[in-house]
């Protein structure tokens, strides 16, 4: 075979061949490449200045939303249907059982007397209620009596003043002032709970109203909730004080309604009117809180100030990057810097629309403050000032006191004054006619 003869190359060869390639070597391709950028995107590049990159081209095709318009507004819709569902439910309740412990006392009364044709009056059912009241502490006095017989005569002595005395405080006092006692009493049981460190984390989440959290029964559990001893007291002796007043009030006004409905008790309605004006009162407070407050705040996180300052957000970042590299607490300064919408809790702004209905109602009257203590003044001015308080806490945004509960209170408690005994007769008469049809 002949290609056996052919000379073979060694390997060393071949290496030393392929390795003597010249410097000024080029390699000449049959179809050059045009390294030339195209004229297009010399046009394009020349126009804007740069070839957007592919995020840009992804925002023109898919815009990013804006932070605020992205940040819904907290629903209020059912907060509405609870506020004034649970309001007309409070009064049908209490306008049923108004007329059912009425009709009580006057088939008592009319039995008691069966010689006389008069009928029992509003007034003569209620000192019918304080007699036997009367000799039900009379015999538990007798009884606490017979079992402090082995006693020491101090302690016997100490026990017995101190029952009489209470017991004589509750039967002087007015229906609207025991209703405030028992109202008081669930106040402090409240605040005990807050006492209780394990309980802490309940008590926020359930016994305080945050308008961002979404909840509609705190509006009503945040009414008896008070986390302070000195915040308890201060509202439990103005609730007692005014609620004498309007009581005071209701009596009078429904002696003289239309419809001539006897009423052999007061506190049924009194209790109406303390749910309702709080449910309210809160309400206003949460809507302010989510559709003006809210919005503010979520605008002020992203956008300068009119003075050109960077806004709430540039300034949080700055201030934890600062307090980060910084030995200082860094949680203190965040929190310094970062606008917070706080929770409320309280019953003032109930409080608020029994002082306003008390002054309307009795403008002549006198108050004083207990701390500090004061002489007495006339009740329109201490009630105007504290209004005037409120509207200018509101203008200098102070924090303190959730002042739009309390003109929230105060605008409940002068429209009760206008319409609100009109609308109990009315809810009474309502009421009874159903009781009697259902009867029949």
């Amino acid at each position: 075979m002949s290609w056996f003869a052919c000379p073979r190359s060694s390997l060393r060869q071949f290496c030393s061949r392929s390795s003597l390639r010249q410097f000024s070597f080029s390699f000449r391709s049959r179809f050059p490449r045009d390294l030339s950028v195209p004229q297009r995107l010399h046009n394009a590049t020349s126009q804007s200045g740069a070839i957007p990159s592919f995020r840009a081209q992804v925002a023109r095709n898919n815009p990013v939303p804006c932070f605020v318009d992205a940040v819904k507004h907290p629903e209020i819709g059912k907060h509405i249907i609870f506020v004034f569902g649970a309001s007309a439910l409070v009064y049908v309740v209490a306008a049923h059982n108004t007329n059912i412990e009425t009709n009580f006392w006057a088939t008592y009364l009319t039995g008691q007397k069966p010689w006389s044709t008069a009928v029992p009056t509003t007034l003569d059912m209620r000192f019918a209620q304080a007699q036997i009241l009367l000799k039900k502490f009379q015999g538990q006095l007798a009884s606490l009596t017979e079992v402090l017989t082995d006693a020491p005569i101090v302690a016997k002595s100490v026990i017995l003043h101190s029952y009489a005395r209470l017991a004589e405080m509750y039967l002087n006092a007015s229906e609207g002032r025991r209703a405030g006692y028992g109202i008081a009493a669930v106040n402090v049981g409240i605040w005990v709970a807050w006492q209780i460190p394990i309980l802490r984390p309940f008590m926020m989440t359930h016994f305080t109203h945050q308008p961002l959290s979404g909840k509609i029964y705190t509006m009503l559990t945040s009414m008896f909730s008070h986390s302070s001893f000195v915040h308890l007291l201060f509202n439990c002796m103005a609730l007692t004080s005014f609620a004498s007043a309007t009581s005071t009030w209701m009596t009078r006004e429904q002696i003289q309604a239309p419809s001539h409905l006897r009423e052999s008790t007061a506190s049924y309605h009194f209790l109406a009117l303390y749910l309702s004006s709080g449910l309210f009162s809160s309400f206003v407070s949460h809507l302010v809180t989510t559709r003006f407050l809210y919005p503010r705040l979520v605008s002020k996180l992203v956008q300068p100030d009119k003075t050109g300052s960077p806004g709430m957000m540039h300034k949080l970042s700055s201030s934890l990057s600062s307090a980060a590299k910084s030995s200082a607490r860094p949680a203190t300064d965040a929190a310094a810097a970062t606008p917070t919408i706080l929770p409320s809790l309280g019953a003032s702004g109930a409080i608020y629309s029994t002082v306003i209905m008390s002054t309307l109602a009795f403008p002549e009257a006198e108050v004083s403050l207990v701390f500090p203590p004061t002489p007495s003044f006339p009740i329109q001015y201490g009630v105007g000032g504290m209004v005037l308080l409120d509207c200018i806490g509101i203008l200098r945004g102070w924090r303190f006191f959730d002042h739009y509960a309390h003109l929230g209170g105060a605008a409940f408690g002068a429209l009760y004054y206008m319409y609100g005994m009109s609308m109990w007769d009315a809810v009474r008469v309502h009421t009874l006619k159903s009781d009697t049809r259902r009867k029949v």
